[in-house]
């Protein structure tokens, strides 16, 4: 029997077979922790540029979320709100797999004295403020939106994720997490390269582990086309920075996000 890479409890064989479209019929098997609740699938590997190319239901939902030419898009509020809880609109803002998302070139033009970086295995925009992910620096603000179920070394990704947040910034990422319901229903795991299927339990673990708290919101998108299992989850060092977000939170009902 297999452990979890993130907790070290025993793993139950798993196969999930969809039945909601784009991906009805699909089945995939992987691994599921007995004590954290973290799903792995570990063949359900994709290529960012060829999966856009060839899966249109994809490639809708990502131009939905990105920045195109008239507006930007989620990554941009996303590192707005970061901005307002640490209380500096001059921050240095990482963008953590970006792709070819430019919701960094909005945040620029927005807040010119914001120092933004492009963080990424690949520098897919020939961009001048690209840092590769073994040389990135800190930032006060850190996003990654639609990244960590990508992690293949659940651990060991997510470190080199951590370890660009300064000691009183934040990480702000976005994804789908499992909460407890019928995975046969949901098309967020199914996507191709989404081998993660993370868990409150899974996150809060990955952020004790690394001296960090963390802390799950809703987003504006997922009270539509996101669904109820879309969150933002918030990463943070010090308790000043728990009581800046608590005062943001105390006006906003929701997380920020692209506009439905």
């Amino acid at each position: 029997m297999s452990q979890c890479p993130v907790c070290g409890g025993e793993e139950d064989i798993v196969a999930h077979t969809c039945r909601v479209k784009p991906y009805q019929g699909k089945t995939m098997r992987g691994h599921q922790c007995r004590s954290c609740g973290l799903i792995r699938y570990p063949e359900n590997l994709g290529n960012y540029v060829k999966i856009i190319a060839r899966q249109s239901s994809e490639a809708a939902l990502r131009e939905l979320r990105n920045a195109n030419d008239e507006r930007p898009g989620r990554e941009f509020y996303m590192a707005e709100m970061g901005m307002e809880i640490v209380s500096k609109h001059n921050a240095s803002v990482s963008f953590f797999g970006s792709g070819l998302n430019t919701d960094h070139l909005w945040l620029k033009r927005a807040y010119p004295e914001v120092q933004t970086k492009l963080v990424d295995l690949e520098n897919m925009q020939e961009a001048e403020n690209f840092e590769t992910i073994a040389e990135a620096t800190p930032s006060d603000v850190v996003i990654a939106s639609e990244v960590i179920e990508h992690f293949t070394e659940p651990v060991a990704h997510f470190e080199s994720l951590l370890r660009l947040l300064k000691d009183d910034g934040v990480l702000i990422c976005s994804s789908n997490i499992y909460d407890g319901t019928n995975i046969a229903t949901h098309q967020y795991p199914f996507v191709p390269g989404h081998v993660a299927y993370w868990t409150p339990l899974s996150l809060i673990k990955v952020a004790a582990d690394h001296g960090c708290f963390v802390d799950f919101r809703t987003p504006e998108i997922g009270l539509t086309r996101g669904g109820p299992r879309k969150k933002y989850i918030i990463f943070y060092k010090r308790t000043e920075t728990l009581f800046r977000m608590s005062n943001y939170f105390g006006t906003h009902m929701h997380a920020p996000s692209e506009k439905a």
